[in-house]
């Protein structure tokens, strides 16, 4: 004996209710961690200086070697420091910025005259230094 139910299913409604249940919990993800996920941590106002440099933006760098026979690089080319003042100002357009690289042993005198130059050049400088390894 063969039993037919006397009701007869929609499919339409219980996919409609599937879908709809599925948008609605998408939203409120979304509207739920947005408020979580943009917002992280504590608003936090910096201190004002005079000081601080702002962000380096592809800066030109100058590299000083260390020893009896110091050299100073600029793009991958050793410079005489006399004429390193017109190579940065024939760079001008590029930036306003030049990171000094210098060895542990290079001479301070020579680091200081780069750095003059830099400036009368009108770029700002900065010193870029390493902490020794720990032991």
């Amino acid at each position: 004996m063969r039993l037919e139910s006397t009701v007869r299913w929609n499919g339409a409604p219980t996919l409609a209710a599937g879908a709809a249940t599925v948008l609605l919990l998408l939203v409120f993800y979304i509207l739920i961690s947005g408020s979580y996920l943009l917002q992280p941590g504590t608003a936090l106002e910096l201190p004002s200086s005079r000081f601080l440099l702002p962000a380096m933006r592809n800066p030109l760098i100058v590299s000083v070697t260390g020893g009896a026979g110091a050299s100073v690089y600029f793009e991958d080319r050793v410079v005489d420091p006399a004429q390193l003042g017109e190579r940065l100002s024939s760079r001008r357009a590029v930036s306003r910025q030049v990171v000094i690289k210098a060895d542990r042993d290079a001479p301070l005198a020579l680091v200081a005259q780069i750095t003059e130059l830099a400036l009368a050049e009108g770029f700002s400088v900065a010193l870029a230094a390493a902490r020794p390894p720990q032991p």
